[in-house]
């Protein structure tokens, strides 16, 4: 009886989302970014000499590219920060980021680690440092140089800012101007990924002239476009950096991003030709334009910035119901996630039941998961006290789609076994606060699951991590694991401990609660809008010097 139940929800929730052809108006997420194959100096060393500091689109043709133009893109990503780099923690957000900006390295359609600002790099396990050497004739959008000491000073300034990324950089040298050595507390695998791909440089000569408030709403980087307007919640658009240090590019005049907090809006305008390109489309947009030739569906196919997305309780106070892993099992075994999923998705979200995607390094087949059985959950309710039930509240970002629905499911689901979860729906900014700064009940868990869990599951499971850390626990054993993880000296070993770990987390623990599938960051784009690798390299991600219009 309660499965059909938990179906006839499901049935009302489809027939209602065809009917209105609405999706998800997701809060902005942390969607990719924290997720790449570790290009890591496998314990060793690793240098090497970037192929080009040009990032390269294979889907486009630069010699038949066309200049001009404004392209319009549509989101549901609503930052607060849009220039102040240390500040922008939201993985999401690196689609704007990477508009004004640019990092030390960067990524190929392999998901192989090159160049962008460094033309060189060495990592030496062995006296845990890293070397970069510096592109040539680079220059900020002021015009001022970026060099060596620009390094040093953006690196103090994510230090300043508490950024996990920088948390095992002890101290920076400046050998000479294009030259710099990052000294490391301890070696750390992942700590080459950590200061190549998620820092941002900007130009310390803005930051002194004008100030940190004014580079909050503007933006003065490497990057090939400048910020022009920002809006919080509304829009954020660029003009061209004159000064870019690629010859040729940007090819476009500008970049605009429009904010949507209604999915039904955004895909409206996406047909009525407003925005040229969505971004994080949602499950609906996506089944709705699959079959459309005026549009193309972009995903990435090499692992790097995909993310999962499940249900993940608070445990960090002991008044918690949660806070006793019984009780966060009970919840995963009240669901009948595969059902959920299959019919809320049309089929094209692929589940997982750990922090990996199926067949990658890191999944671990022997992790047992959840089946749907609610007497079970009755039993660990009861065992851990709470035999009656308890009341607490499921967040949810938008009020309608993928999200809404489910947790309408979720939420009739504990209701069968006693747990009273009120739905309540948060705004961009309400979600970034949960996921920075914790909360008590449930919320969504968008984790990039790139194979390297020392750099990507540390940034929650850390207790100074970047996202979801306030609101969960830190076993020790869990920590204790994470930390042989990140000083492994060969692969074998590494993945090993990468196993052990997904069995405490999820069968032991259940501390990340349900993950409930592998999304890897949709785009969806007219078929007139060319280059920019649109989630090709990155999930999270395009390349907005190399994007053009075919008009």
């Amino acid at each position: 009886m309660r499965k059909k139940v938990v179906s006839v929800i499901l049935a009302t929730l489809m027939a209602a989302s065809l009917l209105a052809g609405c999706g998800s108006s997701e809060a902005a997420t942390e969607t990719a970014a924290e997720q790449e194959t570790s290009g890591e100096a496998g314990a060793v060393e690793e240098s090497a000499e970037a192929s080009s500091v040009v990032i390269d689109d294979a889907n486009a043709d630069a010699s038949g590219a066309k200049t001009g133009g404004v392209l319009k893109l549509g989101t549901a990503q609503s930052p607060s920060v849009v220039g102040y780099t240390p500040e922008i923690t939201n993985n999401s957000f690196i689609e704007y980021l990477r508009c004004a900006y640019e990092s030390l390295l960067y990524y190929d359609e392999d998901g192989n680690i090159i160049g962008q600002l460094a033309s060189e790099w060495e990592a030496d396990a062995e006296n845990a440092t890293l070397l970069f050497t510096l592109a040539d004739g680079v220059t900020f959008s002021d015009g001022t140089a970026f060099n060596a000491e620009a390094v040093k000073w953006n690196i103090e300034k994510y230090q300043e800012a508490g950024r996990s990324e920088v948390n095992n950089v002890d101290s920076v040298d400046v050998i000479d101007e294009k030259t710099v050595q990052i000294n490391l507390k301890e070696w750390n695998s992942s700590s080459l990924e950590l200061v190549g791909f998620f820092i941002y440089y900007m130009s310390p000569t803005a930051y002194e002239e004008q100030g940190v408030e004014w580079l909050r709403s503007n933006s003065c980087g490497t990057g090939p476009f400048v910020v022009s307007g920002f809006e919080q919640g509304v829009s954020v658009s660029y003009t061209k950096n004159e000064n870019y240090h690629v010859e040729g590019q940007p090819y476009l005049d500008g970049v605009e991003f429009t904010i949507y907090a209604d999915a039904t809006t955004l895909e409206n305008s996406l047909r009525a030709g407003e925005i040229d390109v969505v971004t994080y489309a949602d499950v609906d947009l996506w089944n709705n334009v699959q079959n459309d030739s005026n549009y193309t569906v972009d995903r990435n196919a090499n692992g790097q910035g995909v993310e999962s997305v499940g249900l993940i309780p608070s445990s960090a106070d002991e008044s918690d119901p949660f806070y006793d892993a019984r009780v966060r099992q009970a919840f995963c075994y009240a669901v009948d996630w595969d059902t959920l999923v299959s019919s809320l998705s049309y089929g094209l979200y692929e589940r997982t039941n750990q922090w990996a995607a199926p067949g990658s390094v890191t999944y671990n087949p022997n992790v047992v998961g959840y089946s749907y059985d609610p007497e079970k959950a009755k039993e660990l309710l009861a065992e851990a006290g709470y035999a009656d039930g308890f009341t607490t509240t499921l967040y949810v970002p938008g009020s309608t789609g993928f999200y809404a629905n489910a947790a309408a499911v979720v939420s009739a689901s504990l209701a069968e076994v006693g747990i009273t979860a009120n739905i309540e729906t948060v705004d961009a900014a309400k979600g970034n606060d949960i996921m920075s700064n914790g909360w008590t009940g449930l919320y969504w868990h968008f984790a990039s699951i790139g194979p390297d869990l020392g750099l990507y599951m540390g940034r929650h499971l850390d207790v100074d991590g970047a996202y979801y850390a306030k609101g969960i626990q830190h076993p020790d054993d869990c920590l204790d694991l994470l930390a042989q993880i990140r000083v492994a000296t060969n692969d074998e070993e590494k993945i090993a401990l990468e196993w052990e770990l997904q069995e405490k987390i999820y069968d032991e623990y259940a501390l990340f609660g349900e993950p409930l599938f592998v999304n890897s960051a949709v785009w969806i784009r007219s078929t007139d809008v060319k280059g920019g690798q649109f989630a090709v390299v990155h999930a999270a991600t395009w390349s907005p010097a190399t994007c053009w219009l075919d008009r």
